[in-house]
């Protein structure tokens, strides 16, 4: 035997789908431009707490060290040793000037390659 209360809801529920199908086959944005606004919006809420615990951890964290104890400990800067070191490694011998490094003919800038 055939239950007869089933039929209308399944020809119901049929007429439900033809009506959803005609309705999206005329207007694309609601199968597919309102589903991913609501994913972008719908993302933004959930990522936004979690970037807030995260920046709330880190400004925790630079907190608790103060300025001093990131900078580590300061050597007092001597510009006359500091030349006498550089000079040391031989950084201002004074026997250097400054030369180009030839380029291969196609890594030529344009514009001079129309100057010669």
């Amino acid at each position: 035997m055939r239950n007869t209360d089933a039929e209308p809801e399944a020809w119901t529920r049929i007429r439900r789908q033809a009506r959803i199908s005609r309705i999206t086959k005329k207007h694309p944005f609601l199968s597919v431009g309102l589903p991913f606004l609501l994913a972008v919006v719908g993302g933004s809420f959930v990522l936004l707490p979690t970037q807030e615990i995260k920046y709330e951890i880190r400004d925790k964290r630079i907190k608790n060290v103060s300025f001093d104890e990131a900078a580590g400990p300061r050597k007092k800067l001597d510009l006359q040793e500091e030349y006498f070191r550089m000079k040391s490694k031989g950084a201002w011998s004074g026997n250097w000037e400054p030369k180009r490094v030839e380029r291969p003919p196609e890594e030529e800038p344009v514009f001079d390659r129309y100057d010669k």
